[in-house]
Formats: structure tokens, sequence, C-alpha cells
């Protein structure tokens, strides 16, 4: 039994601690091609929110919104990274980080345009920018933004609940993200959604605030974690990382049968159903801090699975070229002025072409990196935040003084 227990703790390899965030990086873009592919397909079927089908309700349950969340926390390690590194390379560190926003501000802009409206790296962008506040904060000044920016998330809403239920005023009237149908998602050629595009991003922009502040969120206990040196030496800090996996866990069971019990309240009791909305809203964050911390334990525990985690660095090395890669093959395949496969697909069939689409993700990046160290896109946006073409970089392995391996930070 002691035998035992040594095997499943014994250290990770050099190679698999690099890696362990590319690791989350890529298992988040799979999370993220599914939902993106979902919502693709529900716009042009039109939002159903009473689907019964098993699928469509564990993908919505399981998926929805936590992906995008944990890959808004990976952010902000990669701005913490970023800026370390670049602290002592160059006189303005801030700024270059800035230069780096702006690019992939206007990336996004270019994806919304030719791609697709569900852009998300607009919004990285133009939050990202809040971040340079708070990067010469110690660990515990964050942690009590964190802690503030929580609990004004919970409590706006339950404040609103109970001036309405005083003032009784209902609010049953207010608009919701299904309110709106994406008209570029039903365009017949391609010039039409190429003008309905933004007409449709007007309209999810005028919604986004509270997309903006989870966002931000995440990024602030990103930038905490790399600030406590959770992923280094992960083995030397097993103990954390199960504290942090059982507490987010419970998290994670609360916010989702909070949900649960939001579906099986009478309609009469308005006041409890609002409560529980409100407690499962909350499922975004613990559900993407459950996801990152189960990864960390299967790597720390199941020496076994650490090869197969592996295979996720692959598209998280090179996440921005697969983010644009997923959206233009998902709109060819799915949108009318394509293939038009969202009009007849059913749901098991939109997970298993997420499920294609990822694996054919793979093995291009794998391909790839095999010759080069980053994805193309990266290295473009390497470029243009340096200003300077830095071949070695791209052509030579990397070495295991770099503590991670992600396209965030280059």
């Amino acid at each position: 039994m002691n035998e035992k227990k040594e095997n499943l703790a014994q250290p990770l390899r050099p190679k698999e601690r690099v890696h362990f965030l590319d690791i989350v990086r890529g298992f988040a873009m799979l999370g993220i091609i599914i939902v993106n592919y979902f919502l693709i397909v529900d716009s042009v079927k039109g939002f159903d929110m009473d689907s019964s089908d098993l699928v469509h309700n564990l993908v919505s349950t399981f998926a929805e919104g936590k992906f995008i969340t944990l890959f808004s926390f990976l952010f902000g390690v990669g701005f913490m990274i970023f800026m370390d590194r670049a602290v002592q390379r160059v006189e303005h560190p801030r700024k270059l980080f800035a230069r780096r926003l702006l690019i992939l501000f206007c990336v996004g802009l270019l994806h919304i345009t030719f791609v697709w409206v569900g852009d998300i790296l607009t919004f990285y962008a133009l939050a990202g920018f809040l971040l340079l506040a708070f990067y010469a904060r110690t660990p515990k000044t964050i942690l009590r933004w964190i802690i503030a920016l929580i609990l004004i998330q919970f409590l706006a809403p339950v404040f609103m609940m109970l001036y309405n239920a005083v003032m009784k005023t209902a609010s049953s009237d207010m608009p919701t993200y299904f309110d709106f149908t994406l008209s570029s998602h039903t365009s017949f050629t391609y010039l039409e959604s190429f003008v309905a595009r933004w007409a449709d991003m007007g309209v999810m922009a005028a919604s986004s605030f509270s997309t903006v502040y989870s966002m931000f969120l995440m990024f602030l206990i990103g930038m905490y974690f790399v600030k406590m040196d959770f992923f280094t030496t992960m083995e030397a800090k097993q103990s954390i990382w199960k504290r942090i996996w059982f507490i987010s866990l419970a998290a994670f069971i609360l916010t989702q049968f909070s949900s649960m019990m939001n579906t099986l309240i009478p309609a009469e009791n308005t006041f409890w159903m609002e409560l529980f909305m409100v407690l499962g809203q909350q499922g975004n964050l613990t559900g993407s801090m459950f996801y990152m911390s189960s990864l960390a334990m299967l790597l720390l525990y199941v020496p076994a699975l650490r090869k197969a985690l592996m295979v996720f660095t692959k598209v998280g090395r090179m996440s921005l070229t697969c983010y644009l890669l997923h959206s233009i093959i998902g709109t060819v395949l799915l949108l009318p002025y394509g293939f038009d496969l969202a009009s007849s697909i059913k749901p098991i069939d939109t997970l298993m072409l997420s499920i294609a689409v990822y694996v054919v993700l793979v093995i291009i990046a794998s391909l790839w990196l095999k010759r080069f160290n980053i994805g193309p896109m990266e290295s473009f946006w390497r470029k243009l935040t340096y200003g300077k073409t830095n071949r070695a970089s791209e052509t030579t392995p990397v070495t295991l003084v770099q503590p991670l391996n992600s396209d965030l930070r280059q």
C-alpha cells in the first residue's frame, strides 16, 4: 500500500511540469469549440431554452460559460508571465503590453469582420488594459479585489431581488441574452453575413458588461495564482492543490445544485427562483476552477494519464491560431453560406463534429510544432509586439529554464 502511494505521488518530469498550463489551455479550447458550435447551431435553428435533448442539456450545464471563463483565468496568468519577462527585457514593459493588446484587438476586429461575430479577442484586449494597474500590487491586495468583485457579482442581483420584492416590481420584462437573433447566422450569402455581423456585434456589445466583469475577475484570479507561485514545483505544493480542488468541487456542486433547484421550484415562488438563479450564475467561475484544479490533480496523482494529457499541449501552444481556425472551419461547415449543416444537424452530431475538428487541430498543431516552436499567428503576434523578428525563438526547442510554454506570454 505504501509503495502504491509513493508511485502515485512521484514527482512530475520537467517536461510535464513545463507544459501544465498548455494542457489547461488546450483542454479549454476543446470546451470552447463545443460551446461555440452549439451556439452557432442554436442561433440558426432558433434558441430553445426548453430543449429536452440530453446532449444539449449536458453541454449547457457542464460546458457553457465554464471554458471561456477558464480561458480568461489563463489570460491573467499569461499577463503576469509576459510582464515579468518584459521587465527584464525592455525599458517600458507596460507600453509593450499595451501594444500587444492593441494588436490583439485588431486581430479580433478582423475576426469579427471576416469570420464570426462570436469573437472574444476584442473583449480580452479591452479588459486587459485594466490589468496594468494591478501588476505591481501585492497578492494580498489582489485577493481583496477578487473577494470584493465576487461579492459584488453575487450581492448586486440579490439586492435587486429584494428591491423588486419590497417595491412589488416585476422583473419579467427585463431583456435576456436570448431576446435577439444573430442575423449573420441566417444570411444566405457571405456578403450578407459580412454586413450583418457588425449589426449583431452591436447588440452583443450593448449587453456585454457582465461578460467583461467576469472576464476581469478571472484575470485577477490568474494573476493571484502566479503571484502565489502555485504553478512552479507543483509536486511540492500537492497539499495546496488538493485544498484548491476540494474547495472548487464543493463550490461547483453548490452552484450546479442551485441551477437544478431553479428549474424545480414552482413559478409562483419568484424570490426563491431568482435566488437559486443567482447562485447558479456563479457556476462559470466555480466550474472553471474545478476543471483546472482537476487537471492538476490528475497530473500530480495519476502518472498513467500524464502522456495522454500532454496531447492537449499541442493546441495549447497554438491557442490563438487554433481559435481562429476553429471559427473558420465551424462557420464554413455550419452556416447557410457554407455547407449549412446547422439547419439539420442533431446535438449529438454537433458534439461529434466539435471533437472531430479538435482532433484535426491537434494534428495540424503537431505537424507545425515539429518544425517551429510556436504557431503562425503566435509568431505574427510576437513580431508585431516586439517590432522585430526573433527567428531563434521560433526554431529552437524550449529550454527548461522557461517555466511555462504559452503564446500569451511570448
